[in-house]
């Protein structure tokens, strides 16, 4: 018998979008699955459209009060009788072949070192924008050093088995959450990556500079040892690409004074000119990919 997946969609008011992503995992190829939705303290008729589904695979459990996606995603995972667990935001979908394909690559995969995998995704919020899932095995450095798609946790499908090992996703975190839980994945396991496109992610809301700085300082602030591990020379490029990402944020919102306050910081960590020149670049390269698709 094919292994049970346990998919867990948490949502805050998210009524209008969630009708999507649930039609979307009801009509995967792979049927062994059960369908946990777990309402975060939403304020609008998040039950009246779960209930419109008729559909004995759905379980439903609400949050009195708004926790954050960790705690909603930790109810999913405590309720879940899976072999597997997938996550779905509840503004994404997934093409039809999401779990069958994930499911056929952990059933084959070489030891229980390789405790997930993830997929290509598709991002709608950029003119369907393709993000390649090329790399595999273990990509702590590269997540930690955002040279990897790999957060969008809409992607990931992992052996409930890791759960015991790592532990929940960290409550504490309201950003950053699927970041934070990938490195201490890479700390034990391997990933595997299907490379065909099977997620679209739909327009995740956009956080503020002063937000993002914050998350950002939480972020690298629990991680500094697993940045340091890597030396002297990878941890200052790891901070340095960071705190330039939140300059660059600031720069969106024409808040210049934080923005070249962020950017001394990242100055800070003394990589060469040329360093910075190269990540502008691919910056500006990718920037100007997502301008001309949106133009044909």
């Amino acid at each position: 018998m094919d292994p049970k997946v346990s998919v867990i969609i948490p949502t805050y008011n998210r009524a209008q979008s969630l009708s999507r992503s649930i039609q979307s995992v009801l009509g995967q190829t792979y049927k062994n699955f059960e369908l946990i939705i777990v309402d975060d303290g939403s304020e609008d008729n998040i039950e009246e459209v779960i209930r419109g589904f008729n559909d004995s695979r759905i379980k439903y459990f609400r949050h009195d009060v708004n926790l954050g996606g960790s705690a909603a995603r930790n109810t999913g995972i405590k309720n879940s009788t899976g072999e597997y667990l997938a996550f779905l935001d509840s503004d994404d979908e997934w093409l039809e072949k999401k779990l069958e394909l994930q499911v056929r690559a952990m059933e084959s995969r070489p030891s229980d070192d390789w405790g997930g995998v993830y997929c290509s995704f598709i991002d709608t919020d950029q003119k369907d924008c393709l993000f390649k899932a090329e790399k595999y095995g273990n990509l702590k450095k590269a997540v930690l050093n955002q040279e990897v798609g790999l957060c969008a946790g809409s992607t990931l499908l992992i052996s409930k088995s890791v759960i015991d090992n790592i532990g929940l996703f960290d409550e504490n975190f309201k950003r950053h959450q699927d970041l934070e839980f990938l490195v201490r994945f890479f700390r034990r396991y391997n990933i595997l990556s299907v490379r065909e496109p099977l997620v679209k992610i739909n327009g995740h809301s956009k956080i503020s500079g002063a937000t993002f700085a914050e998350a950002k300082e939480q972020y690298l602030s629990k991680f500094e040892i697993d940045i340091n591990e890597f030396g002297r020379d990878i941890a200052r490029e790891i901070y340095a690409k960071h705190w330039l990402r939140v300059s660059m944020t600031f720069a969106k919102e024409m808040n210049y004074v934080e923005c070249f306050r962020y950017l001394k910081k990242s100055l800070h960590y003394g990589l060469p000119l040329r360093t910075y020149l190269g990540m502008l670049y691919r910056a500006a390269l990718r920037r100007m990919y997502v301008v001309l698709k949106m133009s044909t």
